[in-house]
């Protein structure tokens, strides 16, 4: 059974985790559960399974936008482990990499060891000269996320793009995409266009300006791959 005060925290299976990250769901998997006998998980998970299925929480989901943004520019899943681990024990935080502490010197040392696509290992002192991640990741790291006083992540926008106004916060809808100044889920208006096909009668239903209906209709497309 799921904690009480976990039911704030955001919940996120798998599927959803992967579409919100756009990472490849087999290789979350591996990160978010592991590979028994071979591979340990890459994360402490929060919640574990709900029912038969395995659950992430709003803390869990920026570490494997951490993990799937670092695949992507080419570190392998060796070394991230290494940064994750030496985060863990330097900064004392069982979630760092969802946190913006990692990056920035909070003087204590902090050393990454960062396996590039030429196999060259880079080592790197957050005391002494920032973390010198490749610059373009670590902006996009921190771009678009909200963190409380402590450091910790509380909310994100997941397309910027094309759907600013639309944001996660794990303690609105159980940390489904919901508009900004609304709180209405994305989901629940894109299905309210489906039924209406029309902006402007969606819009009144739910007293938000056409364009938010427009936008949530744009993200739920693109999140599930609706042309």
């Amino acid at each position: 059974m799921l904690h009480p005060g976990l039911l704030s925290s955001g919940i996120y299976t798998v599927p959803d985790a992967a579409r919100l990250v756009e990472a490849e769901q087999n290789e979350m998997r591996v990160w978010i559960e592991g590979r028994k006998g071979a591979q340990d998980p890459m994360i402490e998970n929060q919640l574990g399974k709900i029912g038969n299925k395995t659950a992430i929480s709003f803390t869990n989901l920026m570490e494997v936008r951490f993990i799937s943004l670092f695949i992507d520019a080419g570190v392998r899943l060796k070394a991230i482990r290494s940064i994750m681990n030496e985060a863990k024990n330097l900064l004392e935080h069982a979630h760092p990499f969802a946190t913006n502490t990692v990056f920035k010197t909070d003087g204590r040392r902090v050393v990454a060891e960062i396996e590039r696509l030429n196999e060259a290992v880079s080592i790197y002192d957050l005391k002494l000269k920032q973390y010198e991640m490749p610059e373009i990741v670590r902006n996009f790291l921190l771009k678009d996320v909200v963190f409380d006083p402590r450091g910790d992540a509380v909310s994100w926008k997941p397309r910027p793009k094309i759907a600013p106004n639309i944001i996660i916060h794990p303690a609105h809808s159980f940390g489904k995409p919901i508009l900004l100044e609304s709180l209405v889920p994305a989901e629940t208006i894109a299905k309210a266009f489906k039924a209406e096909q029309d902006a402007e009668i969606v819009a009144e239903m739910f007293e938000i300006p056409e364009a938010h209906v427009i936008e949530a209709v744009r993200f739920h497309e693109a999140l599930h791959g609706i042309e």
